[in-house]
Order: C-alpha cells, then structure tokens, then sequence
C-alpha cells in the first residue's frame, strides 16, 4: 500500500478525508452498473481508465472532459490531494490508495445492497475479474505518460499478497491443496498461549511423504501477549 498521509501522521494530512467520499461515490456508481457477473470487468476497466485519462489532462493544465463523472470527480480529488506536495509524481501513491479502496468497496457494497451474498464479497472470480481489469489499465495507460502503468501494476501485485493470498489459504484448509512441488508453502497454526487460534503463517518446506499430504503441519506457532505498561509508569 502506498504512503498515503492520515490523521494518524505526524503532521496529521486530510488526503483520506477528501479521498474516501470521492471512491466511495464512483464504488456506488459502479455496484449499481454490476447487474451481472460478467460486467464486474468491463464496469472496472472503464472506471481505471477513465479515471487515469482525467488525470492526465489534469497534471497536463487541460480541462477535463465530461467533468460530471465519478471518474472526472475521483481524478480531479486525487490531483488536489497530491498537487499540495509540489512534485511530479504524488499523484501515484494517491491514485494507488484510490483504486484500492475502491476494489474493496465494490463488493461490500454488492452484498450490503443484496446483489450478492455474503460469502460473494471475496470469490476467486471476483478476484481474477479484478485482476483482468487491472492488467487492462495497466497495458493501456503507458502513452499518458504519468506513470499510471505501475501504479496499477502494483496495485495487482498487493492485491494478490494481502487479499487472495490469505483466501487461498482458507481455500487449502478447507479443500485441500494442489501443489506437490519439490518445494512448497505449507501452513501453520499460530495460537496465543491458551491455544486459541489467531491465525495461519505458510512456512517454506522441502517435499517428503510426510508433509505433502498435510495442508496444514502438525505444529504450532506459540504468540505470547505483549506486556502491558504499568499505571505507574504510564504516569510516571
């Protein structure tokens, strides 16, 4: 994810503040054009492109065409939010914080309005539909010369670290895995010192009868709670 500044930095910035409300309006938009599953990609497309267009007529001192639209709205926040910063190039992290957020609203906002189900919300074919339109924004955004190729590039490739790779996961425990390489991820439990689970790490194995066949290893992580500071010290 990129550095987007927050109220938690220090100094606090409003990046976020003007940004949300902006993605969460074209994620809106979007969810009411998804009538179907198949229009996830091409609605996505259209939206990535667009939106990095607007920008570069923006960074470029043009006007921008059809400034009515969620897209125009969105580029023309992200080129307010980064102007500030006074050099080329802050657009990127801000238009990178952008289309995250909106990848994950979309669905959310599909199954809190009763398009979808819940368990809609992260599916592998909403997942490689993302991806798909990604890779389109990503192939065709090169000639606007802002750097936008990357920024989408990069998106996918956090996408897949932070979201389907821990679906994946619930996906092997739950079916089964499908790699028997000579090396491989396997998983394992982390507990907290009672032995409740608080989640899974892989952890980089070498192929033996014994652990092929085991999705998740007979072992455990232990976490220990981290020590509280006292009320004295605290004042003190």
């Amino acid at each position: 994810m990129p550095y987007v500044p927050s109220e938690k930095t220090i100094p606090p910035a409003d990046d976020r503040k003007v940004l949300d409300p902006v993605i969460e309006a074209v994620a809106k938009d979007a969810a009411e054009k998804i009538d179907d599953n198949s229009l996830l990609t091409p609605v996505y497309k259209v939206i990535f492109f667009t939106t990095a267009r607007h920008l570069a007529s923006l960074l470029a001192g043009a006007e921008v065409a059809n400034s009515s639209s969620p897209s125009a709205h969105l580029a023309e926040a992200i080129y307010k939010v980064s102007k500030k910063y006074g050099y080329w190039g802050a657009h990127q992290g801000e238009l990178n914080y952008s289309i995250t957020r909106f990848i994950q609203r979309v669905p959310q906002i599909m199954v809190k309005s009763g398009k979808w189900q819940k368990k809609d919300e992260l599916r592998y074919w909403v997942y490689a539909s993302t991806v798909s339109a990604l890779t389109y924004a990503e192939n065709h955004t090169a000639d606007l010369n802002i750097g936008v190729e990357g920024v989408f590039e990069d998106i996918k490739d956090e996408y897949k670290w932070r979201v389907n790779r821990a679906y994946e996961m619930a996906q092997i425990r739950k079916s089964g895995d499908c790699y028997d390489t000579p090396w491989l991820m396997k998983q394992v439990e982390v507990v907290d010192e009672s032995g409740t689970v608080i989640g899974y790490i892989d952890v980089a194995v070498e192929r033996s009868e014994e652990v092929v066949s085991k999705d998740v290893l007979e072992c455990q992580l232990v976490m220990r709670r981290k020590p509280q500071p006292s009320v004295s010290k605290i004042i003190g």
